[in-house]
């Protein structure tokens, strides 16, 4: 009996590409033409769990194949390099990492483990600048994960971090994934004396000078 790529998914709350992800790294086999064996979900299941700690997929190859090698690195690694992508990173980088993000990931753990503890990091002290990379970021990411089809349980709790992200902006404006990612914030006269609206887009990167 085999088991199709969507119904494993929908198993294990993962995205397909996160399938393609284990697969590249060697940690899953590849799925025979109408979808996984047995044995195949029973080591998907194995992978999931073990994703589950936050490790490196390179991390969790080392556990099941030569596990005296081993050192766990966990969800706090990587949020701070979620962290420094923000800090001296470009939209382009950080674009890639979160992709890379819920392609090694479940998007429940990662939303749960790296996207909300960061969230709640930014609003409270974090500045307005890495506030605005962080949501030109999660759009960009909304996006791209809304033309692959992902359902919107997928989706909808992104869109709720960039709203409560946005309440601690003094004047935001974001158009919705729906209509397009471009995003805005209009500046304090401290900032910029003549009072203009400055702008920031996906594709255009913030000096790192301007981090606060």
């Amino acid at each position: 009996m085999l088991t199709s790529v969507s119904t494993v998914c929908r198993m294990l709350n993962i995205l397909p590409m996160t399938l393609k992800g284990w697969q590249a790294a060697l940690l899953i086999s590849s799925p025979h033409e109408k979808g996984y064996s047995e044995p195949q979900v029973a080591q998907i299941r194995v992978v999931r769990v073990l994703t589950s700690s936050g490790d490196t997929l390179s991390d969790i190859y080392t556990l099941l194949n030569d596990s005296w090698y081993y050192r766990p690195s966990g969800w706090e690694a990587r949020r701070q390099e979620f962290i420094l992508q923000l800090k001296s990173g470009t939209d382009e980088t950080r674009s890639r990492f979160l992709w890379e993000l819920y392609s090694s990931y479940s998007p429940g753990d990662v939303r749960t483990f790296i996207l909300l503890p960061l969230t709640d990091g930014l609003c409270q002290k974090g500045s307005d600048i890495l506030r605005t990379r962080f949501i030109t970021c999660l759009v960009s990411h909304i996006n791209r994960l809304s033309q692959t089809g992902v359902e919107d349980s997928i989706t909808l709790p992104l869109l709720d971090i960039v709203k409560t992200v946005k309440l601690h902006l003094p004047s935001f404006i974001c158009r919705e994934p729906s209509t397009g990612t471009r995003i805005s914030m209009l500046n304090s006269s401290k900032r910029h004396d003549s009072g203009e609206r400055a702008f920031w887009k996906p594709d255009t990167p913030v000096k790192s000078k301007e981090v606060l």
